[in-house]
């Protein structure tokens, strides 16, 4: 069963408010820095690399063989405001995982509870100003 954390985009734009995040084949996250994070998911499929998936002529009559590139999806989670330390997120985002795969089938979406806090007083949370999904490189994870 899948499984989802709701995790709240701050601010007033189309984007703001509750977003769900799968959790089922997590492979790694990474607190890149003190406003950004990444997560990022088991392979997801193979794609052409420089010739967009297809078959290039080689102008002489043979046919260029296509690079394969396994690439993974992520998610990158830029916060409003600096967090109070470089890993406070990463150790976040992995208990609410924890917590949430424990919970039975009866609840597949986990919220969790207070964000961690801001470096600029230690005490208000952080915010999350976007959450953006994309794929990469599985070899280029960063």
């Amino acid at each position: 069963m899948e499984k989802f954390l709701k995790l709240n985009i701050a601010g007033s734009g189309a984007d703001s408010g509750f977003k769900l995040i799968p959790i089922n084949n997590i492979m790694e996250i990474k607190q890149e820095s003190i406003t950004v994070i990444q997560i990022f998911y088991q392979n997801i499929a193979s794609a052409g690399i420089g010739g967009g998936g297809t078959l290039s002529g080689g102008g002489d009559g043979t046919i260029a063989a296509l690079t394969q590139e396994s690439m993974v999806q992520s998610l990158k989670i830029t916060l409003a405001s600096d967090a109070y330390d470089s890993f406070s997120w990463k150790n976040f985002l992995n208990d609410s995982i924890e917590t949430a795969m424990t919970l039975s089938w009866q609840h597949p979406v986990f919220t969790p509870g207070a964000y961690p806090k801001s470096a600029a007083s230690g005490n208000p949370p952080t915010t999350i100003s976007s959450i953006v999904t994309g794929v990469k490189l599985a070899g280029i994870q960063s």
